[in-house]
């Protein structure tokens, strides 16, 4: 059965397989706390990401972000 999963690098999904259960768990690892340039927030991402997983999909639509 699928385990839902959420993050602030690539938002919300279900996990069935325990691999991908520890790309994941990696994921949490490498990721450091840091200031989202699109809305401010403090969030948990990856050290080369700039956008949390909303406002990264915000500007994929074309979005204005609110910051």
């Amino acid at each position: 059965m699928p385990r839902s999963y959420y993050d602030n690098n690539f938002g919300h999904y279900d996990i069935e397989d325990e691999s991908d259960v520890e790309s994941y768990r990696d994921v949490q690892r490498r990721s450091v706390l840091k200031k989202c340039e699109g809305c401010g927030n403090k969030v948990r991402l990856l050290p080369d990401y700039g956008y949390c997983n909303s406002c990264a999909e915000k500007r994929e639509r074309g979005q204005d972000l609110e910051y």
